[in-house]
């Protein structure tokens, strides 16, 4: 029996239904990265925080930029990370799709360079997954720009384009260019690196802990994950066996990644990580769905409007898309002289389901209930407690129609020019994966490829530098926390980073990740410790260390203002396995906060 092969644009291609599902995702991760920063706005992204923006500017590239830099209030961080919600929320919808997706992209890039020393490789990845959806149709399913198209261009599920293939490369290139940096010999020859990675105390969560004393399933973790991120790249987009290939690989780094979530604190770093590796989720995937997820109506179902209303048409149109009903036919009542006469006596929309007829609070509940996902809630609207406020409030929209016809023609106006990705859109994407494509063999020691000043002065302004170096060429050997001991003006010692009275405690903390607030406070502080091994000016200690006092002062007022303070870090260096740790106490910076 011959086998087949998969063309290339099964192989390259994303299916519409998984554009719209990377869509909602990514908004989800905008929302919840803006919601984790929002915590530290005042300290890491104003100026009375620890990197001013005269600081921040001091160390980007000339063609780096930042809305963010232009103000350095609070309230102009918050009017930014506001704007920038309400425009990720308008991408999970689908809202101008296009637009939003080149917004978000912008914003988050804007974002991310107001304060580069908290960043970590998840923010790089997110940023390029925006970047590569600005050439994707990501409103072409399951958006309200797919309910206001009145013919879409986009008429099957498959869709493969430059963009597409670029997406997906991207996403590979993560695990192909960081296995290839993987170059020590843990990794290969003696298969340690896990060990290494999960004695890493001040990154490892309470089960890592636990975990580690299994030396011999963290060696074949080692040679798994090495392989899988070597291998894995390749397979996945084998066009023979290639649904299998496709199938086993997509499971296998999603795996992956929620094994990372368990042993390592890195934030939303394996969240990020499964939405690019969603983006290989099949069409046949989707269909499997549809069939086990059928209609729940017991008849043919259809939606009936009053020709002429603008708004009721476009509400249909929405409720087939977001309740997940795309075959449900929206037609004008007046199409139907009985249901038309029906529809002008009771004032109401008209919903058919065989030859039963619904109107206004209850026909909506029929067509909830009839969806395959919410249909618990259709049973809820359809008790009678809701039905009599539900009647009330669709007879209020009913009498105020002429007005929403009104709002919705500036804000949901039909697309009768939907967006297009044609030559122009393909040829950019084409280029963009050469440059990144450079950019990752850039990486590579081996290859000595240097980037001229004109590729680098590209890539800082559009957000495409990439380096995975996650855990290589080997694992960090030390593990830091901070201690800060200073002194109040009266002569009381405090605990400076615990915000205590008292001598600050230099033991080891039972788990040393617990330390820091969140992992972006841990990357900053982490930074400021690597900078202090080099000979040059210590800007983050002094910028850390003038806002512990200026946040001394503003926290406790009440007290006597902070004097002095010495910044320690205790360091853990991991030894071979079945050696005994050891801990350095480094005094890495002393503060006078009167000077």
């Amino acid at each position: 029996m011959a086998v087949r092969l998969a063309s290339y644009r099964t192989v390259f291609g994303i299916d519409l239904r998984t554009l719209a599902l990377f869509r909602v995702l990514l908004s989800a991760w905008i929302l919840i990265d803006l919601g984790m920063r929002a915590r530290d706005l005042l300290a890491h992204y104003t100026d009375f925080g620890v990197l001013p923006r005269a600081v921040q500017i001091e160390h980007l590239y000339v063609t780096t930029w930042s809305f963010h830099l232009a103000n350095g209030s609070a309230w102009f961080q918050a009017a930014l990370f506001i704007l920038a919600g309400l425009v990720a929320v308008a991408l999970m919808f689908g809202w101008h799709t296009r637009l939003m997706t080149v917004l978000s992209w912008a914003l988050l890039l804007s974002l991310q360079n107001r304060n580069t020393f908290i960043l970590s490789g998840e923010d790089n990845l997110a940023l390029l997954l925006l970047f590569w959806a600005i050439f994707l149709p990501l409103g072409a399913r399951y958006s309200v720009d797919a309910a206001l198209t009145r013919s879409s261009p986009f008429p099957e599920n498959a869709y493969f384009s430059i963009a597409t293939a670029a997406l997906l490369i991207q996403g590979m290139s993560m695990y192909f260019f960081s296995a290839l940096l993987k170059t020590h010999p843990i990794w290969v020859s003696e298969g340690t690196a896990v060990y290494y990675a999960l004695q890493l105390d001040y990154l490892v969560t309470p089960f890592a802990l636990w975990f580690r004393q299994f030396q011999d399933l963290m060696t074949g973790l080692t040679y798994y994950v090495y392989l899988l991120e070597l291998i894995g790249p390749i397979l996945i987009f084998s066009p023979l066996f290639h649904r299998t290939c496709r199938t086993i690989f997509m499971l296998a780094f999603i795996s992956m990644h929620l094994a990372f979530a368990v042993f390592l604190e890195i934030g939303f770093f394996p969240f990020i990580s499964i939405i690019m590796n969603l983006a290989f989720m099949p069409g046949w995937m989707w269909d499997r769905i549809a069939a086990f997820l059928p209609s729940r109506a017991r008849a043919p179902v259809s939606i009936w409007f009053d020709r002429g209303c603008d708004f009721c048409e476009k509400t249909c149109n929405l409720l087939t898309v977001f309740l997940f009903l795309p075959k449900t036919p929206v037609r004008p009542a007046q199409d139907e002289p009985e249901i038309g006469k029906e529809l002008e006596a009771r004032n109401s929309w008209v919903l058919t389901i065989g030859d039963e007829r619904f109107f206004k609070f209850e026909a909506l509940g029929r067509l909830v209930s009839a969806a395959p996902l919410f249909f618990p809630l259709g049973w809820l609207m359809r008790r009678s407690f809701l039905q009599k406020g539900g009647d009330i409030f669709y007879d209020w929209v009913g009498r105020n129609r002429s007005l929403f016809s009104r709002v919705t023609a500036f804000c949901l106006a039909w697309q009768k020019t939907p967006p297009r990705y044609g030559a122009l859109t393909q040829i950019l994407a084409a280029l963009s994966l050469l440059f990144v494509t450079l950019q990752n063999v850039s990486t590579l020691p081996a290859l000595g490829v240097s980037l001229p000043s004109q590729f680098v002065a590209v890539r800082q302004a559009f957000g495409l530098y990439q380096n995975w170096t996650m855990f290589a060429p080997y694992p960090e050997m030390t593990s830091p926390w901070p201690v800060i001991e200073g002194e109040l003006a009266d002569g009381t010692m405090v605990d400076v980073y615990n915000g205590n009275i008292g001598l600050a405690d230099f033991n080891k903390p039972d788990v040393v990740s617990l330390t820091y607030a969140n992992y972006r406070w841990r990357k900053f502080l982490t930074n400021l410790e690597d900078q202090t091994y080099e000979d040059r000016p210590q800007v983050l200690a002094l910028s850390y260390a003038r806002f512990l006092c200026r946040s001394w002062t503003a926290d406790a007022p009440e007290q006597a203002g902070l004097s002095n303070f010495v910044i320690f870090f205790q360091i853990e260096r991991t030894p071979p396995p079945g050696d005994t740790k050891d801990v350095e106490t480094r005094q890495v910076w002393t503060h006078d906060c009167h000077a």
